[in-house]
This record gives C-alpha cells, structure tokens and sequence, in this order.
C-alpha cells in the first residue's frame, strides 16, 4: 500500500522540479505554487499521522488553496471578462463557505468530503469553459496545446474526485480500514493521471513557445 502513496510522491515532485525550470510561462508560476502547497500539506499530513483523524484539518484548508490556485490557473486562459470575474469572485464565495462549513459544524473533524465535491462540481464546469475556449492555430495542434493538457488533467482528476470523495465518510463509518485502503489506491491513480498530463502540459508550452 505505501507503495501507491509514494509512487504519487515521486511523481508529485518530479512535476514540481520540472515546473521550477518553466516558470517564465504566466500558468506554470500558480500550478508550480499549487505543487509546493501540496507538498507541504503531504508532509503536515505525514508529521502529524495518519493513525488518527487530526490530520484531516490539513485537507479542510488544502481544498481553499487548491481551489483558489487552479481557478486562477483555468481562468487566466478565459477571454470573456465576465467568466473571468465570476471565477475570480467564486474564489472568495467558495473559501468562505468551505471554512465557514468546516469549522461552525465541527466538519474538521472529519474528511471533508462535501467540501471537495462541491469544489470537483465548480472545477468541473470551469474546465469545461476552458475547453470551449481553447482556439489551437490548427485541428491537429490541440494536442500539442498546454491549454488542453492542463484543463484535461483537472478535469479527470476532479471527475474522479467527485464520485470517489463523496462517499468517503460514508465508506469510513462501515469500515474504516478497506475505505482508507481503497481510498489510498483510487487516490494515488488519479494523481498518477493528474501529474503525467500536467507534466505534459508544461512541456508544452516550451515546446510551443506559447506564454500569457
């Protein structure tokens, strides 16, 4: 099983080292942001234990600041500045909800599964906008666009997100130990998935020339 966690380990910061050479492009600075914080919350995660539920604390501010950066990320390839300050202003409405949720309901105590499914819903229908809003200089071209690349690696990934998390705590009253293990494997897939595409997409944009 620690096989899976560490494997997305790797990968995660593999993403993150290849970032730190493109930060020239406008989009790679937020996601090499992102990469770092997620970092840091693995590391809180792993300092603090996971043999109780403390740790899940790190999740309630993480799903903030991960919801923040990506929209920022999505939104700085939209063109119609009024889905641009929808997004911007969905930015502080989600984190106020989000915390507000968390800790009046004595949420952080518990995976914050709603809290990440309504952030996958939000996600979702802003790369769908981005997809929509991708124009590549030819057919062929849009899959060596890093546009695409990186609304397609969010949206898979919060697509999966979505169905998974949702049930979690569900899952976790029934049994605790194969709702961790699945989630543990299912988990580290997706983020397989996510970081090959965004490392695909930052190569992209060096390799297309193409910054914002």
């Amino acid at each position: 099983m620690n096989a899976w966690i560490y494997g997305y380990y790797v990968m995660l910061l593999l993403c993150f080292a290849i970032s730190l050479f493109h930060l020239q492009y406008a989009q790679v600075k937020p996601l090499a942001v992102l990469l770092a914080v997620s970092i840091l919350s693995e590391v809180v995660v792993e300092l603090i234990g996971k043999r109780s539920d403390r740790f899940f604390i790190v999740y309630h501010f993480f799903v903030v600041l991960e919801y923040s950066l990506i929209t920022i990320i999505l939104r700085s390839g939209i063109k119609d500045e009024r889905w641009r300050l929808l997004m911007w202003i969905s930015i502080f409405v989600f984190g106020a909800v989000s915390l507000v949720y968390s800790f009046g309901f004595n949420g952080w105590r518990y995976f914050p599964g709603i809290n990440i499914t309504i952030e996958s819903f939000l996600v979702i229908c802003w790369c769908l906008l981005s997809f929509f809003s991708i124009t590549p200089n030819s057919e062929a071209s849009i899959f060596r666009h890093p546009d695409f690349w990186l609304t397609l690696a969010f949206f898979f990934y919060f697509a999966g997100s979505m169905c998974v998390n949702g049930f979690y705590n569900l899952l976790l009253a029934s049994d605790a130990r194969s709702a961790k293990q699945l989630f543990a494997i299912l988990n580290s897939l997706s983020n397989y998935l996510l970081y090959i595409m965004l490392i695909k997409s930052i190569i992209c944009f060096r390799s297309n020339r193409i910054s914002s």
